[in-house]
């Protein structure tokens, strides 16, 4: 049996985000079929603007489906312009929720402007009240435009899952949009080859954001952070 810490180690061909522009460039070689070449992507992310590489990306899947889309991009990207014009300036706030603690982090674009926690109470209506105001609290201080939860599967973890559909409730009442997000979903989005634990979506988090690291209460905001980075990420991917 492996001893403990091979399992939080990784080999030299590994890749973990370190930075906003490291995710994005991530998620745009896994939506190439090219993540092997990660490192290439995060070279060409550091040379070239955002909306530059966006509109490289659409004009990849317009000129050539999903065959060899790594090859094709290359290509487009030799012979395109920075004439993109991608809005990235929408705000969100991500939220965590767990049984005995709530966390939110507010997102301007791929900035993370503010994060918060809240305790909740052993006692089911104080958790409760207490979940829904520290969130209506966050939407009376930031003006965002959408929302993103980590979605939890029908059946679990009863307690979560009355806390999450409260907050989701507020939510809609906000007339806000709302992704949820499988914890698979950002194991694979979040690193190459795909993350296996949770402790490695923190090291991200706080590889990204070293002033969250720190006490275990800090580890609720780290997943509210690198929760809302990822959607922040693929928001830029949508193609209307």
């Amino acid at each position: 049996m492996k001893p403990l810490l091979d399992r939080f180690m990784f080999t030299p061909a590994a890749f973990m985000p370190a930075t906003a522009t490291d995710l994005f460039a991530l998620r745009l070689a896994q939506k190439l079929n090219d993540a092997p070449s990660v490192r290439h992507y995060v070279e060409l992310a550091e040379r070239h603007s955002v909306a530059q590489l966006l509109l490289t990306y659409r004009r990849a899947l317009r000129a050539d489906g999903h065959a060899d889309l790594g090859r094709r991009f290359q290509m487009e990207l030799q012979r395109s312009h920075a004439n993109g014009n991608q809005d990235r300036n929408t705000s969100l706030i991500s939220i965590r929720v767990e049984r005995r603690a709530v966390a939110a982090a507010i997102f301007h674009a791929d900035h993370l402007e503010y994060a918060d926690a809240r305790q909740l109470s052993s006692a089911h209506d104080k958790a409760l009240a207490s979940a829904v105001g520290f969130i209506n609290w966050m939407l009376a201080r930031f003006s965002v435009e959408s929302a993103a939860l980590e979605l939890i599967p029908n059946g679990y973890e009863f307690q979560r899952r009355v806390l999450h559909d409260a907050i989701c409730h507020l939510l809609r009442e906000q007339m806000l949009p709302i992704w949820e997000i499988p914890k698979v979903v950002l194991l694979e989005a979040c690193g190459y080859p795909p993350l296996k634990f949770r402790a490695h979506l923190r090291q991200v988090a706080t590889s990204i954001w070293p002033i969250l690291a720190g006490t275990h209460a800090k580890v609720f905001i780290q997943d509210a952070a690198l929760l809302g980075l990822h959607v922040q990420a693929e928001r830029l991917f949508i193609i209307n």
